[in-house]
């Protein structure tokens, strides 16, 4: 299903190759018809504005949305599992269906990049992609709602998506996820919060406030008895014989 592939497509960061491109895209989303009527015009309307924008502008626009706002990250774990443990998990097992299908990445991103997801269900059955877009429905929705908040052009790709998943979205959880966030532009403070320093031993110096250099009784006692025996070959000896 190549529709997938250039709806991936679009979501990706703009260049010349993709604005070259643009009149292929709307090619096979119309011999393909996959997407709903509806969905189709307004897809192909957003390429039609992605054509006429400066090449600069739509960089420039593209980064202030996905990649200096969270909230509109296109790395799916990131929204289902943050920055916990699970995530890395995620990422393997995906990696593992990945190469189940035949396909390597070649890329920088992570399994979970939307646009790479995207590119994988457009390889395999119709239907299976259809239930897969059907379990990150929530995500898709979410995404949607801040994009619509921010007034985003990329808004169509998202309603698309959603309207070819196998059910729809659970609008409490999708409610509960927007009153998190809708999908704001940072603040600059915000920005230096979320950069902050962060320190690799939680009771260093810079984190407790206490002086370090009067040492650790229990890393005292260790290095002691380590000097010990380094130092006293001939006692360790005695000791065996």
């Amino acid at each position: 299903m190549k529709t997938l592939k250039v709806l991936g497509c679009l979501l990706t960061y703009p260049s010349e190759e993709q604005r070259q491109a643009l009149p292929e895209c709307i090619e096979i989303l119309e011999k393909e018809k996959w997407l709903p009527e509806k969905n189709l015009k307004a897809i192909c309307k957003l390429i039609d504005w992605m054509n006429a924008q400066d090449l600069l502008d739509l960089q420039e626009g593209y980064v202030a949305l996905f990649d200096r706002t969270p909230s509109l990250c296109l790395h799916l774990f990131e929204h289902i599992h943050g920055d916990s443990r699970d995530r890395g998990q995620a990422l393997v097992d995906l990696s593992e269906v990945y190469k189940d299908a035949g396909l390597l990445i070649n890329t920088e991103e992570m399994p979970d990049y939307l646009p790479l997801f995207l590119e994988y269900l457009s390889v395999i059955e119709a239907e299976e992609s259809r239930q897969n877009l059907g379990e990150i429905v929530n995500v898709l929705a979410v995404l949607l709602g801040r994009l619509e908040h921010r007034e985003s052009p990329y808004s169509p790709l998202f309603e698309g998506l959603i309207a070819t998943a196998s059910r729809s979205p659970d609008e409490k959880a999708v409610d509960k996820a927007m009153k998190d966030s809708k999908g704001k532009v940072r603040t600059l403070d915000e920005i230096d919060e979320a950069w902050e320093e962060q320190f690799a031993f939680e009771n260093s110096l810079q984190t407790t406030g206490q002086d370090m250099e009067s040492g650790c009784p229990k890393a005292e006692d260790m290095l002691a008895r380590m000097n010990s025996s380094v130092t006293s070959p001939t006692n360790s000896k005695e000791a065996r014989s």
